[in-house]
């Protein structure tokens, strides 16, 4: 009994003794795994985030790949249409070639109306026969013994014939008024005019009097110096005509529409007929 009591306060004492000890290496061992499962969880994160950033990166390979193979595929693919269009060209000559023969390009001709023709016919005999017999008279009467007034009426004579057997000469023999096609016009003897030489189409009369409508043609700027003009054209540059004119009065009524509504098609188009 008194082995025991003894030994009693000395446990105690050695109990008090440790426990600060056990205090301190509970405290230390809870920070360490404190500090440990905190360095863990940064190592994971951060192998998660290397991991992101590796998929990331392999997406982005990948996209790369795709974008380089589609690229080479529209090179191919731009350089195949390339060689088919340089394969094909010829081909579409060919093909254009009888297209041409097989359905020839439209052009339509005009003529100068018979009817109005003999009408001027009639017109310039009658003028040639009063200008005959106003010759014969004044040389029957001796009023024309002066060289001026002979030579007048001789090249009166001879201008008057002359148109009359023009005249006769288009009666007979029909010639073309105007031939259009969809890339010129040609009329008369003249030479070809272009659509695209064309600024504008006016139809006008060619006096208040007459009242004889006709399509002056007016020509964009240094675009006349193109064309070779005839003499004719020469004299009508700077009057009402213009070098290029359809006279709308020397064709028949359904003519002059016709050839009209074709010109509305290739060339702006200004009616000043009021």
């Amino acid at each position: 009994m008194t082995n025991e009591k003894k030994s009693t306060p000395k446990t105690t004492r050695n109990l008090v003794k440790k426990a600060p000890e056990k205090i301190v290496a509970h405290a230390l061992n809870t920070a360490i795994s404190t500090v440990e499962k905190a360095a863990v969880t940064d190592v994971k994160r951060t192998a998660k985030r290397a991991q992101r950033t590796e998929m990331k990166l392999e997406k982005a390979k990948k996209a790369a790949t795709a974008a380089k193979k589609d690229a080479k595929r529209a090179t191919g693919f731009s350089a195949t249409i390339e060689k088919m269009e340089v394969k094909e060209a010829p081909t579409r000559k060919i093909k254009e070639k009888i297209k041409e023969i097989i359905t020839p390009e439209k052009t339509e001709t005009f003529y100068y109306d018979r009817r109005q023709l003999f009408v001027l016919t009639v017109f310039y005999a009658l003028i040639a026969g009063f200008v005959f017999l106003i010759a014969q008279t004044a040389y029957i009467s001796c009023f024309c013994f002066g060289p001026i007034l002979k030579t007048f009426l001789l090249i009166t004579e001879v201008l008057i014939i002359a148109a009359l057997a023009l005249t006769v000469f288009v009666l007979v023999f029909p010639q073309k008024l105007a031939v259009i096609t969809k890339k010129d016009i040609k009329i008369d003897h003249n030479a070809p005019l272009k659509w695209e030489d064309v600024k504008e189409a006016e139809e006008k009369y060619t006096s208040y009097l007459t009242r004889r409508p006709l399509i002056a043609l007016h020509l964009k700027e240094n675009a006349l110096k193109n064309y070779r003009l005839t003499f004719m054209q020469h004299l009508c540059k700077s009057n009402i005509f213009t070098p290029f004119s359809i006279p709308m009065y020397a064709m028949r009524p359904e003519d002059a529409a016709q050839i009209r509504a074709l010109i509305k098609k290739h060339a702006k188009y200004i009616d000043n007929r009021d």
